[in-house]
């Protein structure tokens, strides 16, 4: 059964940069993913987050790193932009299927998906006060200039509260021929410089 998500967000200051305290980021991940504690430097890496600072988070498969992205989501009210090369697969599909499952309100745009479906996320992205708290979109998307334009607005209402860049080692490997989109995501940090990044991947060697 979908249960409504806990409503952290009043438990805090109106101050959005004030971080939430340990117990309340436990309750956040008890009340909607049923785990009783944080694993490894997940909480360390969401601490961070809230508290406006960017953070590489390296954790092998299956660690739990997109935890690092989805409780910040939940932590405040706002938009957490997820950069995935996987969108319109059914693995990212199931995954915000199951994130709605939890009463968490998570979208995705794709070329796959129907234009009255993209043209009612984009209705709400553009409202006041936008439901969605996940947005998974591909790096393609983001080096377009209407939606970059988008983003830009949802920042300047005060509700891009993180860029979560997943496998980001593609960037390295994928950006140079594959998918040269990669090589332009540069420009959110020119454009959204106050916008904490999250890079994840389980993929990293020294260099």
């Amino acid at each position: 059964m979908k249960k409504s998500p806990l409503p952290v967000q009043n438990l805090g200051a109106k101050d959005k940069q004030r971080k939430c305290g340990r117990e309340a980021l436990v309750k956040l991940l008890r009340w909607n993913f049923g785990h009783p504690d944080f694993r490894g430097n997940q909480l360390e890496a969401i601490e961070a987050i809230l508290s406006g600072r960017d953070c590489f988070c390296l954790m092998p498969t299956g660690g739990g790193k997109s935890m690092c992205y989805q409780i910040p989501a939940l932590a405040k009210t706002g938009i957490v932009l997820v950069i995935s090369p996987l969108i319109g697969g059914s693995l990212m599909e199931n995954q915000v299927m199951a994130l709605k499952e939890k009463g968490i309100a998570a979208e995705f745009l794709s070329s796959t998906q129907t234009s009255q479906l993209r043209n009612k996320i984009h209705e709400d992205l553009d409202r006041g006060q936008p439901s969605i708290r996940l947005l998974y979109v591909t790096p393609e998307l983001i080096a377009t200039s209407g939606f970059m334009s988008k983003l830009k607005k949802i920042h300047d209402r005060g509700l891009l509260n993180l860029i979560a860049v997943d496998e980001a080692h593609c960037i390295s490997s994928w950006g140079h021929d594959f998918r040269p989109s990669y090589r332009k995501l540069s420009s959110l940090r020119n454009q959204l410089q106050d916008v904490p990044i999250l890079a994840l991947t389980a993929t990293a060697v020294p260099k």
